[in-house]
């Protein structure tokens, strides 16, 4: 189940804190993650929309979640790098799959291969409910809406991190750039 759109933003995020790239407002982010989001935010019926809702899981599709969800998937990816950044990076939450018996999926995800998909209880079992409850509620939705965004963002997230199908020296580095240019990139339209 492939989300082109989640691969897309982070991809773009991801690709951009590789190339070195510091700001998210100018040069478009990635070729287009402005217009991505911006698309998607502005309601228009452009090419974030149709995306996301071809995407399936909280995209649209399955779900039935639409825009809603496609909001949902937006707001929870910084939460979802956070969550990864407090854990010990990407590495350490491999190994907590990992141990959780999760290593099949895991290792779909680091490599160059189509990644397994993650069920939400995975997630539930790894992450713990007392986390998914906090951004349950600081979302304000479902700790199952939660489980399920978490159960796309984090395999998609670690697949764009390991392009060459391993954990790379600079992997955290990069996640925590990309955390960045996202964060600036999200409060620019804020108003002050």
């Amino acid at each position: 189940m492939a989300n082109d759109f989640l691969g897309q933003i982070l991809g773009s995020v991801l690709g951009n804190a590789q190339s070195g790239q510091q700001n998210p407002m100018g040069g478009g982010l990635g070729g287009g993650l402005g217009d991505l989001l911006g698309g998607m935010l502005g309601g228009n019926r452009g090419s974030a929309e149709s995306t996301a809702s071809s995407g399936g899981g909280l995209g649209g599709g399955s779900s039935g979640l639409g825009n809603k969800g496609s909001a949902l998937m937006l707001l929870l990816l910084p939460l979802a790098m956070q969550w990864v950044q407090r854990n010990g990076g990407i590495g350490a939450v491999l190994e907590r799959f990992q141990n959780k018996g999760y290593s099949q999926q895991a290792a779909s995800w680091v490599s160059t291969g189509p990644n397994e998909a993650l069920a939400p209880q995975a997630v539930n079992d790894v992450i713990g409910m007392d986390e998914l409850s906090r951004l349950s509620q600081q979302l304000g939705v479902s700790q199952e809406e939660v489980s399920s965004g978490m159960a796309q963002i984090l395999p998609e997230m670690v697949n764009q991190l390991t392009p060459q199908g391993g954990v790379p020296d600079d992997g955290d580095d990069l996640l925590n750039q990309g955390m960045s240019m996202l964060e600036q990139f999200m409060n620019a339209g804020k108003p002050r």
